[in-house]
């Protein structure tokens, strides 16, 4: 399996959240990783998803929260995907 490193940008291919677009806030084990968007999944909640149905990209956020949880903010997980994911309709969401 891949790895995946905090703060990685990844888009689901499969499930309900299918297109959608998640930050990497940590992984589990070898088979699956918490992800968050900052509204639907917070960093309170993140999402538990099997990376077997995520397509990962290069790019990521670098900021320090994603490196200690407790220390990012919600606000600094919707900056970023806004700045890294493409355009897409699930980006416009209401909060």
């Amino acid at each position: 399996m891949v790895e995946l490193k905090p703060g990685q940008l990844v888009r689901s291919l499969a499930g309900r959240d299918k297109g959608k677009h998640y930050l990497v806030l940590r992984e589990l084990d070898e088979k699956y990783v918490f992800l968050v968007d900052g509204r639907r999944r917070p960093i309170a909640r993140p999402k538990k998803k099997n990376k077997a149905h995520l397509q990962h990209y290069e790019r990521g956020a670098e900021f320090e929260g994603l490196s200690k949880p407790e220390e990012a903010t919600d606000n600094q997980i919707i900056e970023s995907l806004k700045k890294l994911a493409p355009i897409t309709g699930d980006s416009e969401e209401e909060v």
